[in-house]
């Protein structure tokens, strides 16, 4: 009888914390994370703008795997670093990057590549970011690939083609397999609780 009566009153303390937890809106917050901030327009403001200064990475097209987790970007609480790099087919090479800020009750930061600007009809992606690749001593703009909005609990992902589609790059890995991306134009988001 008295492991009965326990059990019923460890049942109503783990739903009475979870209710508080929910209402409160911690377990929102740590199950969905900062997409739970970026969608509160009543509950908090945005401040968004570019960051100062040219970032760089340099990718190792020979060995992809070795790229993941070298970072572009790192303030002390906001980072980007290299998600994966590969390629489709035999000259479309890819690197996808991956943000990752912070997030309370009290607010959120994440530094991105894009702006995630509010509308009527939710958030659209703005692309602000100058690209620019270095291989084998040319230098040349490099164009978005995709990107993503806040799928992940801390932040998002965007990514570059590392050779441009309007000019043509002999892409020789024997010889270099080697190129540095420099980003800037980069974008804070700042919420604030209101």
């Amino acid at each position: 009888m008295k492991k009965i009566h326990f059990f019923k009153v460890l049942i109503i303390g783990v739903g009475t914390i979870a209710f508080i937890l929910w209402i409160s809106g911690w377990l929102n917050l740590w199950i969905n994370g900062i997409s739970v901030i970026a969608n509160d327009v009543e509950g908090y403001r945005i401040h968004s703008y570019p960051v100062d200064g040219e970032y760089s990475v340099k990718i190792d097209l020979s060995d992809f795997d070795s790229n993941e987790g070298k970072v572009l970007y790192d303030d002390g609480e906001n980072q980007i670093y290299v998600e994966k790099v590969w390629v489709n087919g035999n000259s479309d090479y890819e690197v996808w990057f991956r943000s990752s800020g912070t997030y309370s009750l009290r607010g959120a930061t994440v530094v991105t590549g894009n702006e995630h600007a509010r509308t009527d009809n939710g958030f659209t992606l703005i692309d602000h970011v100058n690209a620019i690749a270095t291989y084998q001593g040319d230098s040349f703009k490099i164009y978005p690939s995709g990107s993503s909005g806040f799928n992940y609990k801390d932040g998002d992902s965007f990514g570059f083609y590392l050779f441009p589609h309007d000019k043509e790059v002999d892409v020789d890995i024997e010889k270099d397999s080697f190129i540095e991306v420099k980003l800037s134009n980069l974008y804070m988001h700042n919420w604030e609780k209101k």
